[in-house]
């Protein structure tokens, strides 16, 4: 299947609009029922925001391909990092809560 870099860069687009208005909507949920804004959750959807970002950018400005792999490879491990360590947390919490 092929997809043109037109169409790819437009799902880019989406998908950074998404996840924006999904982060503000978390926060403002957050500020109004007083719980801690900055969390695990947070911090992954800031890093997956960067790496599109990150990727949006590439496509305005040619950067060198050796900085976009270790760049977006980096951000992608550390997600994968991060969605590790919130599944290992919600297992925790529910061998807690089953005791």
């Amino acid at each position: 299947m092929y997809f043109s870099p037109s169409f790819l860069q437009n799902t880019l687009y989406i998908v950074v609009a998404v996840l924006i208005v999904f982060i503000l909507t978390v926060i403002i949920y957050k500020i109004k029922h007083n719980i801690k804004i900055w969390d695990k959750s947070m911090t992954l959807a800031i890093v997956v925001l960067l790496n599109t970002l990150y990727s949006i950018l590439g496509g305005f400005i040619n950067l060198p391909y050796e900085l976009s792999s270790v760049v977006t490879g980096g951000l992608s491990l550390v997600a994968f990092g991060y969605i590790v360590v919130i599944i290992w947390d919600l297992h925790k919490q529910r061998k807690i809560s089953e005791k």
